[in-house]
């Protein structure tokens, strides 16, 4: 069996950690992390205390994966954590056992090493778990007990024999995803809720990013400190630098970083040794410049995961949050505050989103442009705009599909709560060849996408203007009970392309009950159609729009309503918006969508 690939998770507190199979050179490291557990710590671990020297560790370094299996946990390159399995004489069943430094338990170290080491064993065919856990041992016993699996326990001679299947079942991938909600949310915190924002870039000079970006910092009027960092230690833009992170009196929340390409990764060595878990990378010549951005990428994510930190970035736009009034980005959008959150994987399409949508008057709560998105992900802002009492909408725009399985069990949780509205480009051949070059994305097929958003519950738009236009109505009405829709029209062609439109996306037309029927009647001209769609004829007043809208939204059987007019004044418009406006109650729980032709209500 090959080894098995180093993987980053994130813990309860946000921090994230590096687990991987343990090396011969790790004798000398591991020996130093025994030796580091607590006496009650090691008696837990061997049922006894025992000598901690290489002998003591060599049993876990460069296993067979078949017999045997280990995995240690790194953070700030030192070992704070060892799970191991033994298979037993049940060729399906292994043994595990788990030791995590003092000072990080509690924090989810040992269940997310037996996710790992349950999935190892799974490919060399083992099925079964047992454990040997002393009695007074209760955070071991919590870690099977609240990991997923089907435990079994039996007293056994002042211990406890623990005993369980560890294929993933429902209920296990459940409580994976609990875990995942739980650790994201708590590292992307520092992203949404900074209290201190530093902005290093090597390069001060005129136009440089940083400068640009540390403007649109201080014009937003940021709640809390900014701190330019730069080399000099001259001050910018009025505001007093420091030379290095380190200078700073107060703990850093939040880094962005605007250096050029060739300097980020000092710019980032730096902020994580001053202990920032927050960093943002706007600076371009990453992995969507070829085999060398590739690799400085990948050197820029190892050297942030190691630190326990989360990246946005790089090759991005920057953040902004209307809560704590940040605006780090490259262009001044003049965002307005809302409920809306958006993600973007492209900076100058979000930009134009946001400043399009801000003209309509519709409000953010969030913008974050994730560029290359080498750790942060559309994934991870879903997993906190879940629970963001200011976001009651979600737009994302989507070049490609980090983890599409992953997306579809989160989305789907999501957008039970919440919509979900998407644009997703780079599903042609060309779209997805540029779609490479432009943030290193990988494109997936136009059918693919679809069955992903349906299954998912994801709204979809095929363009920018229908992603604001979709985006304005969700974020202006309530969502409908159900997919029963009544047209009003005083256009008979407009009501058929309308209707045509509903049915192709699965709404239904149903007919009035018979007492709306009725009234309608009574209320309308007699060569006036009361079926679905509701034709009103030419000569519709707006006190016919009035009436007809007030009679329709009371009817059961109808979720939600669609208003055409066709005119050819504006004047005639104004009057109708303003009858449909009288016609809605005070509280409505079915939208109202107004299309109003040739008028500009």
């Amino acid at each position: 069996m090959h080894v098995p690939e180093a993987i980053d998770v994130i813990l309860r507190d946000g921090r994230t950690l590096r687990l991987r199979a343990p090396r011969g050179a790790d004798r000398g490291a591991l020996v130093v992390f025994f030796q580091g557990l607590s006496r009650q710590s090691l008696y837990f671990r061997f049922h006894g205390l025992r000598r901690v020297d290489e002998r003591l560790v060599e049993a876990f370094v460069d296993p067979n994966w078949d017999e045997t299996g280990a995995v240690v946990a790194e953070i700030d390159g030192r070992i704070v954590a060892l799970a191991s399995f033994a298979r037993l004489r049940s060729e399906r069943a292994a043994e595990v056992s788990f030791a995590v430094a003092d000072e990080l338990q509690g924090l989810g170290v040992g269940t997310r090493m037996l996710e790992q080491l349950a999935a190892i064993a799974g490919r060399a065919g083992i099925d079964h778990f047992t454990a040997s856990v002393l009695g007074d041992n209760r955070a071991m016993l919590a870690v099977f007990a609240d990991a997923g699996f089907e435990v079994t326990r039996e007293p056994e001679l002042g211990a406890v024999e623990v005993q369980f299947p560890i294929a993933a079942t429902d209920r296990y991938l459940e409580r994976v995803d609990e875990r995942d909600h739980v650790a994201v949310h708590a590292s992307l915190r520092p992203f949404f809720e900074p209290r201190t924002v530093a902005v290093l870039d090597a390069s001060w000079g005129a136009g440089s990013m940083g400068k640009e970006l540390l403007r649109h910092v201080v014009l937003g009027d940021f709640t809390g400190t900014v701190h330019p960092i730069h080399p000099s230690g001259a001050p910018v833009s009025g505001l007093r630098a420091h030379r290095d992170l380190g200078e700073v009196a107060e703990p850093v929340d939040l880094a962005i970083v605007c250096s050029p390409a060739d300097s980020v990764l000092a710019a980032a060595e730096s902020a994580l040794a001053a202990g920032v878990r927050a960093i943002c990378v706007t600076s371009e010549g990453f992995a969507e410049t070829g085999p060398a951005g590739v690799a400085r990428q990948a050197q820029l994510l190892e050297l942030v995961r190691a630190r326990g930190a989360r990246l946005v970035g790089p090759n991005c736009f920057g953040l902004a949050v209307t809560a704590c009034r940040l605006d780090a980005t490259l262009g001044r959008h003049g965002m307005l505050p809302g409920r809306v959150a958006f993600s973007s994987q492209s900076g100058a399409i979000g930009a134009a989103v946001v400043r399009a949508a801000s003209a309509r008057g519709l409000g953010f709560s969030a913008f974050v442009s994730i560029g290359n998105k080498a750790d942060v992900s559309s994934n991870d802002l879903l997993e906190w705009w879940a629970d963001d009492g200011r976001t009651e909408l979600i737009l994302l725009y989507l070049e490609s599909f980090g983890n599409p399985r992953k997306f579809g069990r989160l989305a789907r949780r999501v957008s039970r709560r919440k919509p979900i509205l998407a644009l997703k480009s780079g599903t042609s051949g060309a779209g997805a060849r540029a779609a490479t070059s432009h943030t290193a994305a990988f494109a997936g097929s136009e059918l693919a996408v679809d069955a992903l958003f349906r299954q998912a519950g994801v709204l979809r738009a095929r363009t920018l203007e229908e992603l604001l236009d979709v985006a304005a109505l969700l974020s202006s009405q309530p969502l409908p009970s159900g997919c029963r829709v009544a047209v009003l029209t005083n256009a008979g062609g407009f009501g058929i392309l309308c209707a045509d439109a509903c049915e192709s996306v699965g709404l239904e037309l149903p007919p009035p009950t018979s007492e709306t029927a009725r009234r309608l009647a009574e209320a309308l001209p007699a060569e006036a159609s009361a079926r679905n769609p509701i034709d009103l004829q030419s000569a519709a007043t707006p006190a016919t729009y009035e009436r007809a809208l007030s009679l329709v939204l009371a009817d059961a059987r109808i979720d939600a309503v669609i208003v055409l007019f066709a005119s050819s004044t504006a004047e005639r418009g104004e009057e109708v918006a303003a009858a449909i406006r009288r016609a809605l109650p005070a509280r409505t729980t079915k939208p109202v969508l107004a299309c109003l032709v040739g008028a500009e209500p």
